[in-house]
């Protein structure tokens, strides 16, 4: 921590251990002298972030932060490539893009959750039948995304990630046998809620309920629909097109059965 960039010096004033969502912590208190004036340009430095190591793990991680600096108040997110931020710089605004691009990045970068959208335009039949399926699938992820992450639900990876696996393998046979079904949406909507916790590990706060807390999470489920509506959008409209051709019917079949098979593939590797 640095005002007006002068570096200011830390002293360890307390240390302890302490309990949150299942989680045991350890808490430090440090006590900052800087100098200059309390209204001048705070600035934080994040450097938990190794460049130094090739295979330092802690480079993938992201770290929220709330803060309240020289008179401003809000939320950071550092990470790899935002390592330091100066207080008062950072708005409202841009800590909500902060969160939308995260959200956005954890589910286009989540194969699994990929796949399982596109096993489901696989055996949607039309737009009617997309916004029907997609709207089973995002309440049902946003309501255990928020209790997730706030920590009022918790399911242990070791469960969930091989029943999202599973996830694909069902629509995936549904697709070759069946197609869509009535009941299609409420099976959407039960795998939706197994997602939501998928999406909730990337995004875990332990601090209690706040207004802006509220703001992040909406921010970051934000994110993860606009990734949902680019796939969608990019995906069913060439589904439409390919399915004029009279080809397309094994090429459907062709498609859910990788589909079915790398699904298995991650239940095993996951179980």
């Amino acid at each position: 921590m640095s005002v007006d960039g002068v570096r200011c010096t830390a002293k360890l004033e307390g240390t302890g251990v302490e309990d949150r969502q299942g989680l045991r912590y350890a808490r430090s208190l440090l006590v900052h002298s800087c100098p200059g004036s309390p209204s001048g340009a705070f600035t934080v430095a994040y450097n938990v972030f190794s460049q130094a190591e090739a295979e330092a793990v802690v480079d993938e991680h992201t770290k929220i932060v709330d803060y309240q600096l020289g008179g401003a108040t809000g939320t950071f997110v550092f990470d790899a490539g935002h390592h330091k931020f100066e207080a008062g710089k950072t708005g409202f605004f841009s800590a909500v893009a902060r969160f939308v691009v995260l959200g956005g990045e954890h589910i286009l970068g989540g194969f699994d959750h990929i796949l399982f959208l596109v096993t489901l335009l696989l055996g949607a039949r039309n737009w009617r039948s997309v916004l029907r399926l997609a709207s089973a699938f995002t309440v049902a992820h946003s309501l255990t995304l928020g209790l997730g992450a706030l920590g009022w639900v918790e399911v242990p990876a070791v469960i969930v990630e091989p029943l999202i696996a599973l996830s694909i393998v069902y629509v995936a046979v549904e697709n070759i046998f069946g197609g869509e079904s009535r009941h299609r949406p409420f099976v959407v909507f039960g795998f939706g809620l197994l997602h939501g916790l998928g999406f909730a590990s990337a995004l875990s706060f332990t601090d209690g309920l706040s207004g802006r807390l509220l703001g992040s999470l909406l921010s970051f489920n934000v994110g993860i629909e606009l990734g949902q509506l680019l796939i969608v959008g990019l995906l069913f409209p060439l589904l439409l097109f390919v399915r004029r051709f009279r080809w397309s019917l094994y090429g459907h079949t062709a498609a859910a059965a990788v589909a079915g098979v790398v699904g298995l593939i991650w239940f095993l590797q996951r179980f």
